[in-house]
């Protein structure tokens, strides 16, 4: 029996250092999140094609991933609590190069550093929460973490739009770079949890990991989610623009108050994974947010904006117990390692594969079959579900 589980019974929810995970979560995503709205202006600014424009997403993603496959080094060595204080710092270097970047490639090297600071955040962040949090609140506690990804996407189209109408989208990002530099050693000198190291990657590990086939089911959906909830939000602005004929500030209106009514369910869905489990949650929410994917495709008027509106709700309540299975699968020593191995491989397709490769259909007419095909994707991997075990969604 693990540690969580045996003083799961006698310890309270307490929320605050999940607060302070929140707070480092929100300021390392934000950034990411700021391209999407920014992408028609980025394209005018640097001179820059549709197809090349989505594919700006693969830099983000590929710092990301790659930060993430080592961040387990990072972790042995400075542990996790500075492996987060770090990862806020490149962060905030990373916009500030956006920010100043005249050309087309220096914009792809800010992205990339953008990427890695965010990249070595989550495999730190995830083992801080599990282990600060005993295993019976761990649903409270990944539903309150996913509420920062959700007021990320819902604070980022309103900050640009706030940008360009006070200043220029340049100062906006280097501006939050500040903020982030600035929150880093606060970070660390506040966080009580993450006070110990990081396994690094070896190979037996990994081995043990890869082992488990719940592992690469989780993974699926995982990479699936991903590409709902980024790699959608990437290209949705200008798909309301381009194909639907909604104004610029309309479009990203809609999809800044689209990711806020995620909060309605994100937080409600750890605590019914807790009590139901988490597999039919997946279940149920999977299966919902690939129909309402398939609509944004085809659908207009009313119909459209309440796929909108629901999409985001949908993908984000699969995280909490899609985490609390995915942290299942090992113990808090190496619970650092099975995230550095799902999450690059999500948001290399989810972040950078799905919005590429909507960009490309865009560039020949059909921007809308990029949603419904991912939407069709999870539909169809809901089958996997009956492989996973019905008991024992934590370890």
């Amino acid at each position: 029996m693990t540690r969580e589980m045996r003083e799961s019974d006698i310890e309270p929810f307490d929320p605050r250092p999940v607060l302070l995970l929140v707070a480092a979560l929100f300021f390392t995503f934000v950034p990411r999140m700021l391209l999407a709205p920014l992408l028609l202006r980025v394209e005018e600014s640097l001179g820059l094609s549709r197809v090349e424009s989505g594919a700006l997403f693969f830099f983000i993603s590929g710092g990301y991933s790659a930060a993430m496959l080592v961040s387990g080094f990072v972790a042995a060595r400075l542990e996790h609590r500075g492996t987060i204080s770090v990862a806020l710092g490149i962060v905030g270097i990373g916009l500030w190069v956006l920010s100043a970047a005249p050309t087309a490639p220096v914009f792809r090297l800010g992205l990339v550093t953008l990427g890695a600071g965010a990249g070595l955040y989550a495999p730190s962040g995830i083992a801080t929460l599990t282990d600060t949090v005993s295993a019976r609140h761990w649903g409270k506690a990944l539903g309150l973490h996913e509420t920062a990804p959700i007021l990320g996407f819902f604070a980022a189209p309103l900050l640009v739009e706030l940008a360009v109408r006070l200043a220029t989208w340049r100062v906006l990002l280097l501006l939050f770079g500040a903020v982030c530099l600035a929150f880093a050693p606060v970070y660390y000198r506040v966080a009580r949890g993450g006070r110990f190291a990081g396994a690094a990657p070896k190979v037996r590990h990994v081995a043990a990991i890869v082992a488990q086939p719940t592992f690469w089911i989780v993974a699926m959906f995982f990479v699936l989610a991903v590409g709902l909830e980024v790699g959608v939000y990437s290209m949705l602005p200008t798909f309301l623009v381009t194909e639907r004929g909604l104004s610029g500030t309309a479009a990203n209106s809609l999809v800044s108050v689209s990711r806020l009514t995620a909060l309605l369910l994100v937080f409600s869905s750890g605590l019914l994974a807790d009590r139901f489990g988490a597999r039919l949650l997946i279940g149920i929410v999977c299966t919902g947010a690939g129909v309402v994917t398939v609509l944004i495709g085809v659908a207009s008027g009313a119909v459209l904006v309440v796929a909108v509106l629901l999409q985001p709700m949908l993908v984000a309540a699969f995280f909490p117990a899609g985490f609390i299975v995915l942290t299942g699968v090992t113990n808090t020593e190496t619970r650092n390692l099975v995230v550095a191995m799902v999450i690059p491989l999500a948001y290399a397709f989810g972040g950078g594969v799905v919005p590429t490769g909507i960009g490309w259909l865009s560039a020949r007419g059909r921007f809308d079959v990029g949603f419904v095909i991912v939407g069709l994707m999870m539909i169809g991997a809901v089958a996997l579900l009956r492989l996973l075990p019905r008991s024992g969604d934590r370890k």
